[in-house]
């Protein structure tokens, strides 16, 4: 067997084994330490192979251009295919980066804004005038000092006192006289402790009835004075 027919049956398996190795080695590996180790290792025994190969291809002749191409060959293979190995065999794999961070949750939504406070209506039923008077009768004091104490622990509240009126008599004289019952009322509350500034006296007449007409009993619910929060 010649020089070449020794050359080509090293360079042949070699180059499969390398292709062999590099179709199972699915993973990217980083250029390191081992691909430079494998490939100086590899080609010292490949030297060493295709010197001995030349070397007996010559037989005695002596040392010649056959010998060093033997040695330069498998130099060469010798250092592809343990470079290849090194590299697929011991050089640390390249780690994908990570994958970005998920986005934060949406921050959750503002809580709705609480509700208003509901003032309350104080309306003053059960304090009626008689029949054509704008005077407090005595015994609706009871009435009014309770409503004085609520107006007292709420002190940033405005008050309307509205006066009205039942329906007998003209639209004039009526008003006049739910102004005087508003009027009564502020005085009364003025006097037990009420700062007048907040008391806002007005007459509407014979307006807004809370009850009938038709019965004395219902004319006289009618003949009253409401205290109302300003909004």
């Amino acid at each position: 067997m010649n020089i070449r027919s020794r050359i080509s049956s090293l360079l042949l398996p070699a180059l499969a084994g390398v292709a062999l190795l590099l179709s199972g080695c699915a993973q990217q590996r980083e250029l390191g330490w081992c691909t430079v180790a494998g490939a100086g290792i590899g080609a010292l025994v490949g030297a060493g192979a295709g010197f001995g190969i030349g070397e007996a291809a010559e037989g005695n002749s002596g040392y010649n251009s056959r010998v060093t191409a033997g040695a330069v060959t498998g130099a060469v293979v010798g250092g592809i295919i343990g470079g290849v190995a090194g590299h697929y065999y011991c050089d640390p794999i390249v780690q994908p980066p990570p994958p970005p961070p998920p986005p934060p949750p949406p921050p959750p939504p503002p809580p709705p804004p609480p509700p208003p406070p509901v003032r309350e209506k104080l309306v003053l039923r059960g304090v009626h005038f008689d029949f054509n008077k704008a005077r407090i009768r005595p015994g609706d004091a009871a009435v009014l000092d309770e409503a004085a104490a609520t107006l007292k622990a709420n002190p940033g509240v405005d008050i309307d006192v509205n006066g009205y009126c039942d329906a007998i008599g003209k639209v004039n004289y009526n008003l006049a006289l739910s102004e005087r019952r508003a009027d009564a009322v502020v005085d009364y509350l003025v006097k037990d402790g009420v700062d007048s500034a907040r008391l806002h006296p007005h007459g509407y007449g014979k307006t807004d009835f809370v009850a009938t007409n038709d019965t004395a009993e219902g004319r006289a619910q009618n003949r009253r004075v409401e205290l109302v929060p300003e909004q």
